[in-house]
């Protein structure tokens, strides 16, 4: 037999989803294994939750390494820079342009942030520099825009500048010179004078990162890939020898955000490629879903991933995920071409507090350490999983199958000395709060959905993480959804980690262009077959053979008077004037459909900013939707006790609720709600006025039109 394992950290917990397959051609096993994370040692969460995985199926985890190929969706990037516990960084730029990152972009430090912040006009500033003025240093060297070089670089004052910074204890050092994008040589002859003078130095050039036309985007994905370097090596390090050590001996692949898997090595070159990821692999096993089975009606899907800390929303159009040309740290937009997903501060340990005359939740949360109250394991706030078992949603016996026993009344109390001063007691706290938190994360996908040009009354909603079966059918409620999906029933709770497993291979290689319309068709030709050959190369590192290779091509392009760049799908082949224009005629449907119908000037004509080629490629033989539950009649302890619940906008009343052992259910089972349906992992929480049944995946779908 094998294994086939994807491990997903959290803020809270660890999540391992270990497919066994049988060497005699039987049927795969799939078992979740869960352990508290570990900050800052995020390895010992890691093996451990390898360990209990291993123990779910009977084995030891030496044995279960010994035969398996993991794949890791790495959250130490992400970590470090929500926790500003980043390297030092010094910064190398042409002289003359180190002031790129203090002078920043006006408008683009505002993009990603909170509408209430960008309305306070007067409360606007500028954030701390990702790297102070001391430590930047300008080159003597110049590169034109075509590429040739106009000025030598000097080597000997390079060289003075290294020092400088070196000395003044800089951890990393990043490069970024002008039009590197079209001519990296100097980058490149930087960074051999860098680790003459420092060997072990971690140095991030622009031109590898993110080659762009664009210095001040460049310039800060090259920084960010700089700030998590060093932490991102020792800790892949100190993991490759915790796995050596328990008998692992294939190649660590790692999820990335461009929601593919790459090798460690790329990782440690390239750590910027990993922020955000985790996420990004729970919209990728929710696409292979929705694409082979159109679960919940279709292939439109917004996907929340609630964990114990964040809320995650992605968007699936038409089977295929959203994706965005730039990503963001803070105010700071960088290049680096990622799936569209979004965190908010809001999920299971979401604190509950009250400020004056109104009870707020989130978006800070109890983590893992203490946790929330009824866990018992000193945590005094309470969160809303306190607020989920006070109102009768959780067993507080059969949490996580048994292995956490919750103190509901120590949960109450602690929820009546937060409603007090409004005059609360505990339980109506507690729906008040859970109430607030379900129209937070509708108010967050709404707003991402319509910043996208799309209806949230088109869409599915997959629920997933340990609390997307609590909060789905209240959030796809609130946004006009058409149903709810909880995936694969219990896998939902480790839905990210099946994700990764699941998922292939993915190198993106760009090249920066300059071209304005008409475009010159020999142009874009030559371009083709030198990014693919790159994408090549570096999937023969993950063991991939060249016929095994699927090629995408993307161009982005805008309007010549006009800011907004748009990266749509190219056709293969070799291109002539009837390929460019359909390249051109996709970007304009694109951009009116994005920006609205009108919104385009083609007056004088289009750019050319960019040619990306996508190479992806099978690792994994796990297929999405076909470990589900087979049909035939419901066990006959399925139904388990009914249970007493508070289903807030009810009056406040308790009322006798059916409950479930989704374990029990087999396809074609339905069930009216009020319900509830629990699984080891994950609660499914079915409101009055719709129907839920399993599917053929086993998924959980939940009717909202029965409401109707």
């Amino acid at each position: 037999m094998r294994f086939i394992v994807g491990v997903d950290i959290g803020g809270t917990f660890t999540d391992c989803v270990a497919l066994k397959v049988p060497g005699d051609g039987g049927a795969p096993v799939v078992k979740i294994g869960k352990s508290s994370s570990t900050p800052p040692d995020f390895q010992t969460g890691f093996i451990g939750s390898l360990r209990a995985a291993a123990e779910m199926h009977g084995v030891a985890v030496e044995d279960m390494l010994a035969s398996a190929q993991v794949y890791h969706g790495c959250t130490v990037g992400t970590n470090a820079l929500v926790e500003h516990k980043t390297a030092r960084v010094g910064l190398l730029a042409s002289r003359g342009h180190t002031d790129t990152i203090f002078i920043m972009k006006a408008g683009n430090r505002l993009k990603y942030q909170p509408a209430i912040e960008i309305a306070h006009v007067a409360k606007q500033k500028k954030p701390v520099p990702l790297v102070p003025k001391l430590l930047c240093e300008g080159i003597d060297e110049r590169i034109t825009f075509d590429g040739r070089v106009f000025t030598a670089l000097n080597e000997d004052t390079a060289r003075e500048s290294i020092r400088r910074i070196i000395d003044q204890g800089v951890e990393a050092v990043a490069i970024s010179l002008l039009w590197s994008s079209v001519n990296d040589t100097h980058e490149k002859r930087l960074r051999e004078l860098v680790r003459e003078i420092a060997p072990d130095m971690f140095v991030s050039i622009s031109s590898e990162v993110s080659p762009r036309v664009g210095e001040y985007e460049r310039t800060i994905a090259t920084i960010v890939n700089a700030l998590i370097g060093p932490p991102m090596r020792f800790y892949l390090d100190a993991l490759e020898i915790d796995l050596k050590k328990h008998g692992y001996t294939q190649s660590l692949q790692i999820m990335s955000c461009t929601g593919g898997l790459i090798d460690a090595d790329h990782a440690r070159e390239v750590p910027v490629l990993t922020v955000g990821s985790g996420p990004v692999a729970g919209l990728i096993g929710a696409a292979s879903l929705a694409k082979a089975a159109e679960v919940g009606g279709g292939r439109n899907v917004i996907t929340a991933d609630v964990g114990g800390t964040t809320l995650d929303i992605g968007t699936i159009y038409d089977g295929t995920p959203v994706r965005r040309p730039t990503a963001s740290y803070g105010q700071y937009e960088y290049f680096v071409p990622t799936l569209d997903v979004r965190s908010v501060g809001a999920g299971g340990g979401s604190i509950i507090r009250s400020e004056g005359a109104v009870l707020k939740v989130g978006p800070h949360s109890a983590g893992a350490r203490p946790g929330p109250v009824c866990f018992g394991r000193g945590g005094s706030e309470p969160t809303i999983t306190d607020a989920a078992v006070v109102l009768g949603f959780f067993d507080p016996t059969y949490f996580f199958g048994g292995k956490i026993t919750l103190d509901t009344a120590a949960a109450e109390a602690a929820l009546a000395r937060v409603g007090a001063p409004l005059g609360l007691d505990g339980k109506q706290t507690a729906a008040a709060a859970l109430q607030i938190i379900d129209s937070q994360m509708a108010d967050a996908i709404w707003l991402t959905l319509t910043q996208q040009g799309h209806d949230p009354r088109d869409f599915a909603l997959y629920g997933f993480g340990g609390g997307g079966g609590l909060h789905g059918a209240s959030i796809a409620r609130e946004l006009g959804a058409r149903s709810v999906v909880i995936p694969m029933g219990d896998l939902a709770a480790g839905w990210s980690a099946f994700g990764i497993s699941a998922s292939e291979a993915l190198v993106t290689e760009q090249t920066a262009m300059s071209l304005s319309s008409p475009f010159d068709p020999d142009e874009i030709n030559k371009r083709w077959p030198v990014l693919e050959a790159r994408v090549a190369e570096k999937l023969a590192k993950q063991g991939v053979p060249a016929d095994a290779i699927e090629f995408h091509r993307f161009g982005e392009l805008r309007y010549q008077l006009q800011i907004n760049q748009v990266a749509v799908s190219a056709e293969g082949g070799v291109y002539d004037a009837a390929s460019v224009e359909r390249l051109v005629a996709t970007f304009e449907a694109e951009y009116e459909r994005l920006y609205g119908k009108g919104s385009g000037f083609a007056g004088v004509g289009f750019g050319l900013t960019s040619l990306q080629v996508h190479g992806t490629a099978k690792l994994s033989d796990l297929r999405v939707g076909e470990l589900g539950p087979q049909g035939g009649d419901v066990a006959s302890d399925a139904a388990k006790k009914p249970r007493d619940v508070i289903w807030y906008g009810r009056g406040g009343k308790a009322e006798s609720t059916a409950v479930y052992d989704g374990a029990q259910l087999r396809v074609g089972f339905k069930t009216a709600g009020p319900a509830i349906i629990e699984y080891p992992d994950t609660t499914v929480v079915v409101p009055h006025g719709c129907e839920a049944g399993i599917d053929p995946t086993g998924s959980v779908v939940i009717d909202l039109r029965a409401s109707a």
